[in-house]
């Protein structure tokens, strides 16, 4: 599932008939049967317990004020909400659960990442290749049917990989980037450190070619989240000068403008840019739109995906260009507001282990590898619809279920560590 959820958008460009939407229900479906007959043929136990946190407990109340939104009058098809509420409640919960019941050990956790990185290698390839080689048939089919208004651009070429869009790429790519950055300082292996920078270093890459801008704000906040959590001066005078040196040269100076790159992310930072007055517009119009719809105007209604339901609909000529605008519309300020929280307590739950429960080193530092993570796609996401997309919102899922399981690994690996003590102790007895 994991896997596939990688490479789906991309193989929906080869096969289309094949709904990235559907073939990952079809497989989550497939998942939980092979897990519940794993189970009862006793080839499988699963940590039942593991399911009962606060990560599933949010996700749950989510999916339950989401349901009661079909009650929404302003909703015009349920289908509608079908369609869009997969990516906006129904994975959170799935995926979540499903992850507490696999993962019941640390090493699995090693074994994800080490997966998730190869998987990021494998994507960055992928883009390497669109750049130097050029792009496959059905990769220009989807640009020139659609795709092609949003990558090819006077700017220059956007690079998508097998990912739904650049943005995704970009986005997903960088938070990828910054966990195995700073799991790089974690783990005591010498070649798992160098794996995981080089996977780091080429994650970087990635994101530079996709040209996309939002995603600068992943390693940037993940930086600055990292040196909070480790509480180390050294740390963070280092983290705030190369911040703030990097800021100062896209900001104030023309290094690197040659590249055409480098060029586009500088314009993230310029508050004259056509494209960043657009979405404030937009956002106006909304604004005023949204005043008597406490609750939303309806979940799937928002963009051009509602002209299946209410064809000329008026929200359908506003691109919404930000997840939290997304779930504003779709879920009203009420929903933002819930959303907000949960996301909230995600990432301030993880910083309460870090500083107060987690004592094993690896443990605690891939914790802080993912909340700095999470919280650099957290702030993207307000200029990207990242969150529930494929493959980035799967993943983000999964490194929130280790975030809550992690005093469960903590004490599995101090158990561990103490036994050996207790055995190295009696051994020196003995002699």
């Amino acid at each position: 599932l994991f896997i596939l959820n990688y490479y789906v958008s991309g193989l929906s460009r080869y096969i289309t008939v094949l709904s990235p939407g559907i073939t990952m229900d079809i497989l989550i479906v497939l998942v939980i049967i092979i897990i519940l007959l794993n189970i009862l043929s006793g080839k499988q136990s699963v940590e039942l317990s593991n399911i009962v946190n606060g990560l599933t407990f949010a996700a749950f109340i989510w999916l339950i004020y989401c349901v009661f939104l079909v009650l929404n009058p302003t909703n015009f098809s349920f289908y509608g909400w079908f369609q869009s509420a997969r990516g906006v409640t129904i994975y959170f919960l799935l995926i979540s659960l499903i992850s507490a019941l696999i993962l019941k050990k640390f090493k699995e956790v090693r074994y994800m990442l080490y997966i998730w990185a190869v998987l990021s290698l494998t994507a960055v390839l992928k883009a390497y290749i669109q750049k130097n080689f050029g792009f496959d048939y059905a990769e220009w089919r989807w640009l020139y049917a659609s795709g092609g208004r949003t990558h090819i651009i006077n700017t220059g070429i956007r690079y998508f990989s097998f990912y739904p869009d650049a943005a995704n790429f970009g986005t997903g790519i960088a938070f990828a980037g910054v966990v195995f950055g700073f799991v790089a300082l974690t783990f005591k292996d010498k070649w798992a450190k160098i794996f995981f920078i080089f996977t780091s270093a080429a994650c970087a890459y990635g994101m530079m070619i996709s040209g996309t801008r939002g995603s600068l704000a992943v390693p940037f906040v993940g930086m600055f989240v990292y040196t909070i959590l480790s509480r180390k001066f050294n740390i963070l005078i280092v983290s705030v000068i190369a911040t703030a040196l990097a800021f100062g040269i896209l900001k104030y100076t023309d290094i690197g403008s040659g590249n055409v790159f480098v060029r586009r992310m500088r314009t993230a930072f310029d508050p004259s840019d056509a494209s960043f007055k657009v979405r404030i517009d937009n956002q106006a119009k909304l604004r005023d739109y949204m005043q008597d719809k406490p609750f939303g105007a309806g979940i799937g209604m928002a963009r051009k995906r509602s002209d299946k339901y209410e064809p000329n609909y008026y929200l359908s000529k506003i691109p919404t260009d930000s997840w939290y605008v997304l779930i504003w519309v779709e879920t009203g300020i009420v929903g933002l507001i819930l959303h907000l929280g949960i996301l909230i307590y995600i990432v301030g739950y993880g910083t309460f282990l870090v500083y107060f429960k987690l004592r094993d080193r690896e443990v605690k530092g891939v914790v802080m590898s993912l909340v700095s993570g999470i919280s650099g796609v957290y702030v993207a996401s307000y200029s990207i619809e990242i969150m529930g997309q494929f493959p980035t919102g799967f993943i983000l899922y999964l490194g929130m279920t280790i975030i809550f399981l992690s005093p469960k690994f903590d004490k599995e690996l101090i158990e561990k560590e103490e036994s050996l003590l207790l055995l190295s102790e009696a051994d020196e007895k003995e002699m």
